[in-house]
């Protein structure tokens, strides 16, 4: 997705609003829903400047049992994009974590931009509930949707000489 920015590189100051509701695909992004853009986009003399809310529902896995979580998310974009020959373009962008955002033939190309943010408003930890009980780390039964298939007799035989053990006894375990 692009922006032609050749009409308010111009003069500085001029602007453009650019709007998007609609389906989009991000590499390694799910969005369950449409994208949503309202951006200004400002020559700020040097650079160009886009601005403004996006508004997306990603598909996330939750973190204890693995299952799809619908996860809306608000991102406020605040972000400029030099000119991608110029030479603070060059000079910034030769430290890889500088994070600097280019545009060439008068196109300023967003998708990176998009990933970026959506990426780091994810939730640390996605949870599909509050209370979500997560997978038996034994048989691996989702806990949320039905009982775990482990049997209680079921152990690591290495360990059976410390099943009757109990702290502070003197007596050692028998072999």
């Amino acid at each position: 997705m692009y922006v032609g920015v050749g009409d308010i590189r111009k003069s500085k100051g001029l602007a453009k609003e650019f709007h998007w509701d609609g389906s989009y695909e991000l590499e390694g992004i799910r969005l369950a829903g449409p994208l949503q853009l309202d951006l200004k986009v400002t020559n700020a003399g040097s650079r160009v400047m886009v601005t403004g809310p996006l508004r997306a529902t990603v598909q996330l896995d939750c973190s204890r049992c693995s299952e799809e979580v619908a996860f809306p998310l608000k991102v406020r974009l605040e972000e400029e994009f030099l000119p991608a020959f110029s030479e603070e373009a060059l000079t910034r962008g030769k430290d890889p974590l500088d994070g600097v955002f280019t545009f060439e033939n008068d196109k300023v190309v967003l998708d990176e931009l998009l990933r970026q943010e959506i990426e780091a408003a994810f939730p640390i930890q996605a949870l599909c509930s509050e209370d979500c009980r997560g997978l038996c780390s034994g048989c691996g039964a989702n806990l949320n949707r039905e009982e775990c298939r482990c049997s209680e007799s079921e152990g690591d035989s290495r360990w059976a000489a410390l099943k009757n053990w109990t702290p502070g006894s003197s007596k050692k375990p028998k072999k």
